[in-house]
């Protein structure tokens, strides 16, 4: 069955590529992905981390948050992402962290150092593409669990399972990603606390669990997709561009089947149609 996928030829083939759990990747595996991420902060054009961190918040403010694109605009950043980090290995694909049914944070993020080196998955430098102002951040951390404002209720802390029921019984696509967005905000407020990077919309794409965390939110999506309940955005917003800085440009449409941009969340034997 050929698919067709968005800014990709048909001249040549590639197998869907799989994303997995975090906490069931094997060692090598970690460390393959581990070893992606560091080449892309290594590089300082538009194919590095800095510059694709920057989409989100600082300096291009280009994301989508409080409305029906939330979903959609977040999908196709993923991959963006993942297309940069497969052309410095072509068999990495972005992990997803389950917040739902693991508690704390995946070890792999966790760990100050790995083999003697620092762990570029638990601290990233903040260097984006325009000129630095007065007070901005020069490296994310966490202060998961960090609160007290005595104003807002505290951020419930992982796993969140008790609100799966609640997240796949929605019955629109407008009721699910507005309870989806609202167990991401929890997560993003619980791994920032008080004083971190991911309580910020400015810098959390920056700290590398920024895309662990949006690629569960997306696997989730995926799963309700796929359930008896799960429908299409409507009609007006198929057809809406999203902002991205960097080719390929995509619609909503382009990005409701994530086969079609060339991978999945559960073993699958499909083909795609790879780079021409």
């Amino acid at each position: 069955m050929t698919i067709q996928v968005a800014a990709r030829t048909p001249r040549e083939w590639s197998a869907v590529k799989v994303r997995h759990n975090i906490s069931q990747m094997t060692e090598e595996e970690v460390e393959r992905f581990r070893a992606a991420i560091a080449q892309m902060l290594e590089r300082p054009d538009n194919r590095g981390y800095q510059f694709f961190a920057g989409w989100h918040g600082v300096p291009l403010q280009i994301c989508e948050h409080g409305n029906s694109l939330f979903l959609p605009w977040h999908r196709g950043y993923l991959y963006h992402f993942e297309l940069a980090l497969q052309e410095v290995d072509p068999d990495v694909t972005l992990p997803w962290w389950d917040w739902m049914n693991e508690p704390g944070i995946p070890a792999a993020y966790d760990e100050a150092e790995v083999n003697g080196q620092q762990n570029v998955l638990a601290s990233a430098p903040i260097e984006p593409q325009t000129e630095r102002q007065p007070g901005w951040p020069t490296e994310t951390h966490r202060d998961p669990g960090g609160h007290d404002d005595p104003e807002t209720p505290a951020p419930v802390p992982p796993p969140l399972g008790s609100f799966y029921g609640w997240l796949m019984e929605s019955t629109t696509y407008e009721q699910f990603w507005d309870r989806c967005r609202r167990l991401h905000n929890n997560i993003h407020g619980w791994v920032g606390g008080r004083t971190g990077q991911m309580m910020d919309q400015n810098w959390a794409a920056f700290d590398p669990i920024f895309w662990a965390h949006h690629s569960m939110v997306d696997r989730l999506w995926r799963i309700w997709q796929a359930s008896p309940q799960g429908e299409a955005p409507g009609p007006a917003l198929l057809d809406v561009p999203m902002t991205f800085a960097k080719a390929p440009s995509l619609r909503v449409s382009d990005v409701l089947d994530v086969l079609q941009l060339g991978y999945e969340y559960a073993a699958q034997s499909s083909t795609v149609e790879g780079p021409g």
